[in-house]
């Protein structure tokens, strides 16, 4: 078997995601009856940064008040267009919220949100700046809605002291401070820039890392065999091809006999199950297995012949230790992981939700998309996982489609609707640097990023990362 045939086995698990986005657009839940009267809408719908105009801060809306600063908000609300009081926040960089007084709004009954205060044509805020310099910048949101029936995802502006003529300066000492914009020269932070992603994109396409490397490995090994070969006139190149497929297919036997009763499950047909142990796309290998299987496989064919024994795991040795390095390097060096973002999203129940509130609980974060493939093969599992770890709390955060297509596919796939975010900007995926889809994120209850997984998940790989946020076990039947 040629190299190239073997490298086409080894990338089969890594499904080429091509990293395509579309374009945002205004939420429009289905089956929504259209409000009557004066102010419905006809023609084109506005985007929401035309329906809802801000003011841009400056230093001369700010007045004194006392020892307060006041900062005054002013919005101009298209006609037929409406933002919600409720919606109203500013944050500090804690995400703390700030005082905001906000005038009274018209009483109305809403599709969305129910009865709630809303203001049109115009309105006036005025919100209390913080005193701290630690506390910029400000996160600035809002939301609204049309007569139409369409609601749009809320809005946010950074505010930064500067653009407000305030100052940033604190008493500590520069000495004890990092310079800004200088790389920090700690060993942490070197180890930390070691650390290998989940995936490397490669023009439009993201491939997992780890498959990269494996082929990286075979093919340093495969290079330093057919040399040995030439030189001592030994089969070094064939045996080393050889033990290299027994060491996969024990990798991979090794990572089933582990998750057995993910892949084989009581009640369900033979084949399906057969067919899930042999579709490698689930990621699913032991490393170590697989090492010293191929390692075994040569002792033994070459245990007549010391000399090929040695050239061939020589060869392997090559591959080995690219393989044990990515992998310390995958696994064991911490990169800087990022925290759950601090974005507020719709969900598909048409309510809001800031994705930090579901802090304090084990928590999985898929982002995915209807038009593809691997994201809806994996749904029925994430769906079932759900059911079986109600402590652990699955968040599935739509990216780039807008909420009629969503709705559409939630009709044939039952998930529950306020765990389904929409998220049209693709903000999440900004967030998480995200490089294919679908991504899935495991955080602890302390807010930790514990796992990533790109690509699809199978019962046994998702129950692997369930293991490292909550006290799970590879359910049982």
């Amino acid at each position: 078997m040629s190299v190239s045939h073997l490298a086409a086995i080894v990338l089969l698990p890594a499904s080429l995601l091509m990293a395509s986005a579309a374009p945002a657009q205004p939420l429009q839940v289905p089956g929504l009856l259209q409000q009557q009267g004066n102010r419905a809408l006809s023609g084109e719908v506005l985007s929401a940064e035309q329906a809802f105009v801000l003011t841009p801060p400056a230093p001369s809306a700010i007045k004194a008040e006392g020892t307060r600063q006041l900062l005054q908000l002013h919005w101009r609300i298209e006609p037929g267009y409406y933002l919600y009081r409720d919606q109203l926040k500013l944050n500090d960089a804690q995400g703390q919220p700030l005082a905001l007084n906000i005038p009274q709004g018209e009483i109305l009954t809403d599709a969305f949100f129910g009865t709630v205060q809303v203001f049109h044509d115009e309105l006036h805020v005025e919100a209390v700046l913080p005193e701290h310099p630690t506390q910029w910048p400000l996160q600035l949101q809002w939301q609204g809605c049309a007569h139409a029936g369409v609601c749009y995802p809320p809005q946010q502006q950074s505010i930064v002291a500067q653009q407000l003529g305030q100052s940033t300066s604190d008493d500590t000492p520069d000495a004890d401070r990092t310079a800004e914009g200088q790389p920090s020269t700690s060993p942490t932070h070197w180890l930390h820039s070691l650390a290998l992603p989940a995936s490397v994109l490669i023009g439009p396409v993201a491939l997992p890392t780890m498959a990269l490397v494996l082929f990286l490995a075979l093919f340093l090994s495969q290079w330093w065999a057919r040399r040995l070969q030439l030189r001592l006139g030994q089969p070094v190149d064939a045996l080393l091809m050889r033990s290299v497929l027994a060491g996969l297919l024990a990798a991979r036997l090794a990572y089933v006999g582990q998750w057995w009763r993910e892949y084989w499950q009581p009640g369900a047909h033979p084949a399906s199950s057969a067919l899930q142990i042999v579709d490698i796309r689930d990621g699913g290998w032991n490393l170590w297995a697989g090492l010293a299987a191929t390692a075994a496989w040569i002792l033994w064919q070459a245990r007549g012949n010391a000399a090929l024994r040695r050239a061939t795991l020589q060869a392997l040795a090559a591959g080995a230790f690219i393989l044990i390095a990515a992998h310390a390097l995958r696994n064991w060096v911490e990169a800087d992981k990022p925290a759950i973002a601090a974005i507020t999203l719709v969900t598909a129940s048409a309510q809001t939700v800031d994705l930090r509130s579901y802090q304090g609980q084990p928590l999985v974060i898929n982002l995915w998309a209807t038009w593809c493939p691997p994201c809806r093969r994996e749904m029925p599992v994430l769906a079932q996982a759900q059911k079986e770890h109600p402590n652990i709390r699955f968040l599935w955060i739509n990216q780039g489609e807008d909420a009629a297509a969503v709705m559409r596919y939630l009709q044939t796939m039952a998930l529950p609707l306020p765990q389904v975010l929409l998220d049209p900007k693709q903000r999440a995926s900004a967030h998480w640097q995200q490089r294919g889809l679908p991504s899935t994120y495991f955080y602890d209850a302390q807010g930790l990023l514990r796992g990533m997984r790109m690509g699809e998940l199978s019962r046994a790989s998702l129950a692997e990362q369930l293991t490292r946020i909550a006290p799970v076990q590879p359910a049982s039947r």
